[in-house]
């Protein structure tokens, strides 16, 4: 194989681990599950994954890092179950909640995440991870999708190896390593022996937020995990002149949808 002179799996891991946008903890995801719970749910992002997905109704789906439900409650609506894992479990109890209001009965949850054993699971037709896939070894990963799929599996990626616009961070002066791009993705799941399809879906924005100048530097700061407070004071200063002045706020953010066919 043409690849065969290439480790793109070593060279994820690499990469992964030298980027300045590091892997959150579930402690984290905790402190952000009740502002995520609001932001994200019933977002046109929902109907863009759920589009692109090939299901008939009767399958079983497992949601890797399912967050507050974002994706879950919905797809609960279009298929016969649906299993959800986070390990986050300030995350989950936000999805129960959301089941709750929506009156859905066929949602399991297990407080686990991607290096847990997923052997308590039962079979599983589809496997989806909605942007979920901030691991350190991609190509495991991707393989543990796959082994627990019986039909196919369906994720999404960021496009481009930062969470921020790289505007804000040239204006700021914040330099970043940037993050591995989706394309390690189709490259690694070819060389397992499957062909995957690539889409694109665009949502209005990433991980920072631009409601008003506070909320603004805090997104920043939770993205790149700290400021200098020259940094944080050029920041306040983009808020004004750029996205307030101008007009312009942090560009739209294109997730890449990858998906694959199990089934022999």
């Amino acid at each position: 194989m043409f690849l065969e002179p290439i480790n793109f799996a070593q060279m994820y891991r690499e990469h992964k681990a030298t980027t300045d946008f590091k892997c959150k903890s579930s402690s984290d995801w905790d402190e952000k599950s009740a502002d995520m719970a609001v932001s994200m749910i019933n977002s046109p992002y929902v109907n863009d994954f759920l589009s692109r997905m090939n299901i008939t109704g009767d399958e079983v789906v497992l949601d890797i890092g399912c967050g507050p439900g974002t994706l879950a409650i919905p797809l609960a609506k279009l298929v016969k179950e649906v299993i959800a894992i986070d390990f986050s479990a300030q995350m989950l109890e936000e999805l129960k909640a959301y089941a709750a209001r929506e009156g859905i009965t066929n949602i399991k949850t297990y407080h686990i995440g991607w290096d847990d054993d997923w052997s308590c699971l039962p079979q599983i037709d589809i496997v989806v991870a909605s942007r979920s896939m901030e691991v350190a070894d991609i190509d495991a990963a991707l393989a543990k999708m796959s082994a627990h799929a019986l039909k196919a599996c369906y994720l999404t990626y960021k496009v481009g190896g930062s969470f921020v616009d790289m505007n804000i961070l040239d204006f700021i002066g914040k330099k970043v390593k940037t993050k591995p791009d989706y394309w390690y993705i189709p490259i690694l799941l070819y060389a397992q022996g499957y062909l995957p399809r690539i889409d694109y879906i665009e949502t209005g924005r990433g991980s920072v937020r631009s409601g008003n100048e506070d909320e603004f530097v805090e997104s920043l700061i939770w993205s790149v995990h700290e400021l200098s407070e020259e940094q944080q004071t050029k920041a306040r200063e983009y808020y004004r002149e750029v996205i307030i002045a101008q007009n312009r706020p942090p560009r739209a953010v294109n997730w890449a949808f990858i998906g694959w066919e199990t089934s022999k």
